[in-house]
């Protein structure tokens, strides 16, 4: 039979296919001695020891404005929201940056959290959520949720925010409605929801946002982690919406983010969630802005408003001196369109 010139010749082809034996019975026999010598020696090492500073830009590498995220704000009418995503804590870690016109996210309590129905968190009286941004005067809450799910790792844009008047597909075929009937609503101002496999959150519910009190339950057992934001000038300044805009950490109530949860003697909750959401990935790049002397977060305690130096917040530091680093946020339109799988 003519084999042709670049056929393999027949003892080598049996000795490939010998070694490729030998291979597979070695992997079955003792696959742990096998994983060393395809797992990084740095599996496990966090990239950074805190959560880093990051000043959040557009893709032009402008410093990005409370006032340029209240124009994607949607309210409970709206019916479509565009995708905001920028990467934190590391790359390719899409987070969702959402503005909510008429809400002020606060800290659930068992009180307003309901156990059952539509019905949405109503209006509290209580300091807006640590690490959200809020905007008094134009009634508007600024939040950022992991855009990972945290079921299976789904990712946008088949996890996205769906606003009040705007129920996706899929979220009707298990029974969802916008009728009025008060039976399986959608929720006034809408939910993250999973086209994958149908994991919902609601971002109103700040960082406890996991949903079960649909027409269907949740896959996910968690909620999206909560990335802390922080802004240059205090919230009850004139100049507040001027003011730049930082990530600065993540909810320590908050579970591992999905993507970490693989890494060997991790935590769901506790002292080692750090380390593992700062493991097994790339550090986003360092920015040329100038660091902040101040950064202002609302605080949800008597005080209102905490506020401090970046050293402060407790972020990443090299050498004893904080250092900025920069996050691109890109949109599916509008002037910061970008590809949510290539983000900068």
């Amino acid at each position: 039979m003519n084999k042709g010139n670049n056929a393999v010749p027949e003892p080598e082809r049996r000795a490939f296919l010998k070694g490729a034996g030998l291979s597979v019975a070695a992997l079955l026999v003792g696959g742990l001695s096998f994983e060393r010598y395809v797992v990084p020696k740095d599996r496990g090492i966090p990239v950074m020891d805190n959560y880093p500073l990051a000043i959040l830009e557009d893709p032009q590498g402008n410093p990005i404005t409370v006032a340029n995220v209240e124009q994607y704000a949607v309210s409970s009418t709206a019916t479509s929201a565009n995708i905001l995503v920028f990467n934190y804590p590391l790359q390719d870690e899409p987070t969702f940056l959402i503005a909510i016109k008429g809400v002020k996210i606060t800290t659930p309590e068992d009180s307003i959290v309901p156990t059952s129905g539509f019905a949405p968190v109503s209006p509290s009286s209580k300091a807006p959520m640590t690490g959200v941004i809020y905007d008094p005067v134009n009634d508007i809450s600024i939040i950022a949720l992991s855009g990972i799910c945290q079921h299976l790792g789904c990712v946008p844009p088949f996890l996205d925010y769906h606003p009040g008047k705007s129920i996706p597909f899929e979220a009707q075929l298990v029974g969802y409605k916008t009728n009025g009937t008060g039976v399986f609503e959608w929720p006034t101002n809408g939910l993250i929801y999973c086209k994958c496999h149908g994991s919902q959150y609601n971002p109103v519910w700040g960082g406890s946002n996991l949903y079960n009190n649909g027409a269907a339950p949740s896959p996910a057992n968690h909620s999206l982690p909560q990335i802390m934001l922080a802004t240059n000038n205090s919230p009850d300044s004139s100049n507040f919406t001027s003011s730049y805009i930082f990530a600065y950490g993540i909810n320590s109530k908050n579970a591992v983010i999905r993507t970490h949860l693989q890494y060997p003697g991790g935590q769901t909750y506790g002292p080692q969630v750090k380390k593992e959401n700062l493991t097994g990935g790339t550090a986003i790049p360092t920015s040329t802005q100038s660091i902040p002397s101040t950064i202002y977060t609302y605080k949800d305690t008597p005080s209102n408003i905490e506020t401090g130096a970046p050293s402060s917040f407790d972020v990443n530091q090299v050498n004893g001196s904080v250092v900025l680093y920069k996050t691109v946020v890109v949109s599916n339109s509008g002037p910061w369109k970008g590809n949510f799988h290539r983000l900068p």
